[in-house]
């Protein structure tokens, strides 16, 4: 009787601890992978999840047409890169970023984000660093298991892949040991009655990205550039449309609406404080027009009238606000 006891002891045991080994070596749905490839002295890596088909329908369904994509499964994909370099055509400095997709019918987008550590559905556009088109292909194989793979094609250039289903979309990545920055300083002046009217400021790139109510918001305060604040000396009195300003230094910033533009001088000098309302000296509004072409490059400039006066401009996209200037 003791021997039988202990028998079934041992089965109860043996029993209970089953579903428990079983749920320890049941297969994760979307494993966590990486790819590392060697570039030159450098490295570049993508971390991501990698669901797999399951009978699925995966292109236009599964991954739906015209949203954006995780690229992957579960946390968001992170691209990792200790060089600079360019890709799509833009550059990108070192660092950690994540990389989410825009996939359509008719192309894919590849989107590079500033936002790390989130999971994959806390996706960011203001925090979009690039975006670019990619190249897609039909494969004749499918692609049970989601694959993301670096291949080089040279010395200091290579190929990022992505492939799932019958679809293989890529884009080329390249060292860059002279990248632009993203938003270089630059400025602009004009003489009115001889005096001088100044602007410094910093000019970010498009990028692919959507501008106007994703990287400058509507109704958000927007520091007119990017950077450090916009910096405005005049050596002498002037009106900037209705409003007289004293000669001295002041900081621009803007408010953009959708049905208006207006432009903020702050007593604050030098361009170089955080925007507060208290120091607001006047808010002027601007008038607005669509540019024929995309304007790339934000853009500050000034349209001389005459000896007196010019026109104040300001262009990013597909729109250009611009204001008079006179001399007083």
């Amino acid at each position: 009787m003791h021997r039988f006891s202990v028998i079934l002891l041992v089965a109860l045991l043996f029993a209970t601890g089953t579903p428990s080994l079983q749920a320890q070596q049941q297969k994760v749905l979307s494993p966590r992978d990486s790819v590392f490839f060697s570039l030159d002295t450098n490295r570049i890596s993508v971390n991501y999840g990698r669901p797999s088909m399951r009978g699925r329908k995966i292109m236009g369904e599964l991954v739906a047409w015209n949203q954006v994509w995780r690229t992957g499964a579960n946390e968001a994909t992170r691209l990792t890169t200790n060089f600079d370099m360019t890709t799509g055509g833009v550059p990108v400095p070192k660092g950690t970023f994540t990389l989410w997709t825009l996939p359509s019918p008719t192309g894919w987008m590849i989107i590079l984000n500033k936002q790390t550590g989130q999971w994959g559905t806390k996706y960011d556009d203001k925090q979009d660093l690039a975006r670019f088109d990619a190249k897609v292909e039909q494969l004749k194989t499918p692609v049970e298991m989601f694959t993301i793979s670096l291949e080089g094609t040279g010395k200091t250039a290579g190929v990022l892949k992505l492939a799932w289903e019958n679809t293989l979309v890529s884009t080329t990545f390249e060292k860059n040991d002279k990248i632009r920055p993203l938003s270089p300083n630059d400025s602009v002046e004009t003489l009115l009655a001889g005096k001088k009217v100044a602007i410094k400021y910093s000019r970010p790139f498009m990028r692919g990205r959507k501008i106007w109510g994703v990287v400058v918001p509507m109704d958000s305060i927007w520091r007119t550039g990017a950077n450090l604040a916009t910096a405005l000396v005049t050596d002498g009195d002037i009106s900037i449309g209705e409003t007289v300003v004293p000669r001295g230094s002041y900081t621009i910033y803007s408010l953009p609406t959708e049905k208006n533009y207006l432009l903020i001088i702050s007593k604050k000098a030098g361009g170089s404080a955080a925007y507060d309302a208290k120091d607001d000296f006047a808010r002027i509004g601007m008038k607005m027009e669509k540019s024929e072409h995309p304007i790339d490059q934000f853009r500050i400039w000034f349209e001389s009238k005459n000896n007196n006066s010019a026109l104040l401009r300001l262009g990013w996209d597909d729109r250009t606000y611009s204001v008079e200037v006179t001399a007083k």
